[in-house]
């Protein structure tokens, strides 16, 4: 059984579409658990009329994406059978799949077991531009090396002629990541509070890898991305003061607070990390910004 736990958050639409992709599955053994964390767009309603299986859980809007992903897994928990493989998928609703998505999840998971499975995921305006396929973590240069660009110039077709089933990788992001509950059991929920919204996908991955589960990327495991819809975008120039706000912001994935805890958690040399990181935050807005 798979427990697959989607947030959401005031997008209606992209839920509706997301939903609607999940149920064409050729794998039947799933449930569906939406946490709708304080949506005033009718996005339950909707649920509740069209997709009435689904279960959907309530927040007041303060969880963010880890919170309301804990409560979907623990809702999960209290309902897996104890003597049977039953799994957590944790997903976007600003995603959609094709029909063998979660056969192919679970096809990878059977031949890398023990692990925890992400999928590969492509831009769904452009199904070639490849958006995902791992990464590799240089702990003493803050680097997260971006295997998608990096090794296969943002094509899938460029994958998908190397004949790969799957790709290790440092770190797993939180679209499209399937966790045995033994995995959950050994390393704990995403730290909602060091990571309310960023960044608590790539700490629970990388505790799970450090806890003797190897992180695979399924290349047969695709997931269609609206890139349209990240919260504050780090791949556009803009002004002083809206950087500096970024710095500070739960919406964005450079606020200072969470940089610090992630290297305080991780990093070998906190110090050396931070100042590597910072560096690489400022020196590329400052990049962007004379682009323009």
């Amino acid at each position: 059984m798979i427990y697959i736990i989607i947030p959401v958050h005031n997008r209606k639409a992209y839920t509706q579409q997301c939903l609607a992709s999940l149920y064409r599955q050729t794998y039947a053994y799933f449930t569906v658990v939406v946490v709708d964390d304080g949506s005033t767009d009718g996005t339950s309603a909707m649920i509740q009329a069209e997709f009435p299986e689904v279960v959907v859980l309530s927040g007041t809007g303060s969880l963010w994406w880890a919170g309301a992903t804990n409560l979907g897994i623990q809702y999960a928990l209290d309902r897996m059978p104890a003597d049977a493989d039953a799994f957590v998928l944790t997903l976007n609703d600003d995603t959609q799949v094709p029909p063998d998505y979660l056969t192919s999840l679970v096809h990878a998971w059977q031949n890398h077991k023990p692990c925890v499975v992400g999928s590969i995921s492509v831009n769904i305006h452009q199904p070639d531009q490849l958006l995902y396929a791992g990464t590799r973590l240089n702990w003493f240069t803050a680097r997260f090396t971006d295997l998608a660009r990096t090794t296969y110039r943002n094509q899938l077709s460029q994958l998908k002629a190397t004949n790969q089933h799957a790709i290790d990788s440092d770190s797993l992001p939180g679209r499209g990541m399937l966790i045995h509950r033994s995995v959950i059991s050994t390393v704990g929920l995403f730290d909602a509070h060091h990571f309310p919204q960023y960044l608590a996908d790539l700490d629970f991955s990388i505790r799970a890898r450090r806890a003797g589960f190897p992180l695979w990327v399924s290349v047969n495991s695709l997931v269609y991305e609206h890139t349209e819809t990240t919260g504050l975008s780090m791949d556009r120039a803009r002004s002083w003061r809206s950087f500096w706000d970024s710095l500070f912001s739960v919406r964005s994935p450079v606020q200072l607070r969470i940089r610090y805890h992630f290297a305080r958690l991780h990093a070998p040399n906190v110090p050396l990390f931070l100042m590597a990181d910072l560096g690489r935050i400022l020196g590329g807005y400052l990049v962007r910004r004379l682009r323009r």
